[in-house]
Protein backbone atom coordinates (compact mmCIF):
# COMPACT_ATOMS: atom_id res chain seq x y z
CA UNK A 1 0.00 0.00 0.00
CA UNK A 2 2.64 3.02 1.08
CA UNK A 3 4.35 2.17 -2.55
CA UNK A 4 1.13 2.77 -4.34
CA UNK A 5 0.02 5.83 -2.06
CA UNK A 6 3.79 7.40 -1.90
CA UNK A 7 3.40 7.33 -5.71
CA UNK A 8 0.36 8.83 -6.10
CA UNK A 9 1.86 12.03 -3.45
CA UNK A 10 4.78 12.28 -5.45
CA UNK A 11 3.37 12.44 -8.66
CA UNK A 12 0.75 15.34 -7.42
CA UNK A 13 3.84 17.11 -6.13
CA UNK A 14 5.66 16.92 -9.69
CA UNK A 15 2.27 17.88 -11.55
CA UNK A 16 1.51 21.04 -9.04
CA UNK A 17 5.10 22.28 -9.38
CA UNK A 18 5.03 21.81 -12.82
CA UNK A 19 1.45 24.23 -12.71
CA UNK A 20 3.29 26.74 -10.10
CA UNK A 21 0.53 25.91 -7.73
CA UNK A 22 1.57 27.53 -4.12
CA UNK A 23 3.16 25.68 -1.49
CA UNK A 24 0.20 26.05 0.95
CA UNK A 25 -2.52 24.60 -1.34
CA UNK A 26 -0.19 21.70 -2.85
CA UNK A 27 0.91 20.98 0.93
CA UNK A 28 -3.10 20.57 1.30
CA UNK A 29 -3.45 18.65 -2.19
CA UNK A 30 -0.73 16.10 -1.06
CA UNK A 31 -2.42 15.32 2.13
CA UNK A 32 -6.05 14.85 0.27
CA UNK A 33 -4.28 12.70 -2.25
CA UNK A 34 -2.43 10.72 0.03
CA UNK A 35 -5.99 10.21 2.02
CA UNK A 36 -7.82 9.62 -0.63
CA UNK A 37 -5.76 6.96 -2.85
CA UNK A 38 -5.14 5.18 0.96
CA UNK A 39 -8.96 4.64 1.45
CA UNK A 40 -9.52 3.08 -2.34
CA UNK A 41 -6.93 0.62 -1.43
CA UNK A 42 -7.65 -0.45 1.62
CA UNK A 43 -11.53 0.11 1.07
CA UNK A 44 -11.75 -0.16 -2.72
CA UNK A 45 -11.12 -2.88 -5.41
CA UNK A 46 -9.35 -2.97 -8.38
CA UNK A 47 -6.95 -0.08 -9.86
CA UNK A 48 -6.95 3.10 -8.32
CA UNK A 49 -6.34 6.11 -10.55
CA UNK A 50 -6.21 9.23 -9.76
CA UNK A 51 -7.08 12.31 -11.44
CA UNK A 52 -5.74 16.18 -10.61
CA UNK A 53 -7.91 19.03 -12.65
CA UNK A 54 -6.81 22.74 -12.23
CA UNK A 55 -9.60 25.81 -13.02
CA UNK A 56 -7.46 28.88 -13.01
CA UNK A 57 -10.81 30.65 -13.51
CA UNK A 58 -12.63 28.80 -10.42
CA UNK A 59 -9.57 29.06 -8.39
CA UNK A 60 -9.65 25.48 -7.92
CA UNK A 61 -8.23 21.92 -7.62
CA UNK A 62 -10.40 18.87 -8.26
CA UNK A 63 -8.97 15.74 -7.61
CA UNK A 64 -10.80 12.32 -7.90
CA UNK A 65 -9.54 9.24 -6.87
CA UNK A 66 -11.66 6.28 -8.73
CA UNK A 67 -11.23 2.74 -8.12
CA UNK A 68 -13.68 -0.65 -9.28
CA UNK A 69 -15.66 -0.60 -5.79
CA UNK A 70 -19.38 0.76 -5.83
CA UNK A 71 -19.37 1.29 -2.09
CA UNK A 72 -18.94 4.92 -1.47
CA UNK A 73 -16.55 6.25 0.51
CA UNK A 74 -17.87 7.73 4.04
CA UNK A 75 -16.21 9.31 7.27
CA UNK A 76 -16.13 6.92 9.90
CA UNK A 77 -16.05 7.80 13.63
CA UNK A 78 -12.48 7.39 15.13
CA UNK A 79 -11.36 5.47 18.26
CA UNK A 80 -9.19 7.61 20.39
CA UNK A 81 -7.01 4.58 20.37
CA UNK A 82 -7.36 3.37 16.90
CA UNK A 83 -5.16 4.09 13.92
CA UNK A 84 -8.13 4.75 10.70
CA UNK A 85 -11.11 6.78 10.98
CA UNK A 86 -9.88 9.92 9.96
CA UNK A 87 -8.91 10.51 6.89
CA UNK A 88 -12.00 11.38 5.44
CA UNK A 89 -12.59 13.85 8.07
CA UNK A 90 -8.87 15.51 7.26
CA UNK A 91 -10.42 15.71 3.67
CA UNK A 92 -13.09 17.10 4.76
CA UNK A 93 -11.33 20.25 6.34
CA UNK A 94 -8.54 20.71 4.04
CA UNK A 95 -11.49 20.98 0.75
CA UNK A 96 -13.88 23.31 -0.26
CA UNK A 97 -16.06 20.13 -0.90
CA UNK A 98 -15.71 16.51 -0.87
CA UNK A 99 -18.09 13.69 -2.12
CA UNK A 100 -18.32 10.71 -4.34
CA UNK A 101 -19.85 9.68 -7.61
CA UNK A 102 -20.13 7.54 -10.39
CA UNK A 103 -22.11 5.04 -8.29
CA UNK A 104 -19.96 5.45 -5.51
CA UNK A 105 -16.68 4.52 -7.31
CA UNK A 106 -14.80 8.01 -7.15
CA UNK A 107 -14.21 10.27 -3.90
CA UNK A 108 -13.37 14.44 -5.07
CA UNK A 109 -12.81 16.97 -3.46
CA UNK A 110 -11.93 20.52 -4.31
CA UNK A 111 -9.06 22.37 -3.01
CA UNK A 112 -8.79 26.09 -3.05
CA UNK A 113 -5.92 27.56 -5.13
CA UNK A 114 -5.94 30.82 -3.21
CA UNK A 115 -3.99 31.01 -0.08
CA UNK A 116 -6.08 33.83 0.97
CA UNK A 117 -9.01 32.36 0.23
CA UNK A 118 -10.25 30.52 3.16
CA UNK A 119 -12.26 26.92 2.50
CA UNK A 120 -16.19 26.69 2.91
CA UNK A 121 -15.52 22.98 4.23
CA UNK A 122 -18.63 22.06 3.32
CA UNK A 123 -19.23 18.59 3.34
CA UNK A 124 -21.13 16.72 0.41
CA UNK A 125 -21.81 12.98 0.93
CA UNK A 126 -23.32 11.95 -2.25
CA UNK A 127 -23.04 14.12 -5.43
CA UNK A 128 -24.09 13.88 -8.95
CA UNK A 129 -21.09 16.74 -9.66
CA UNK A 130 -20.39 16.16 -13.53
CA UNK A 131 -17.77 18.92 -12.97
CA UNK A 132 -15.62 18.02 -10.74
Amino acid sequence: MDVHVAQARRTTATVLKHWSLPETPAEDARLVVSELVSNAIIHGSGDVRLRLRLRHDEHELRIRVTDDSTAPARRRRASAAGLGGRGLHLVACLSLRWGVADGGRTTYAVIPTLTEAPPCRRTTQSSTDPTC
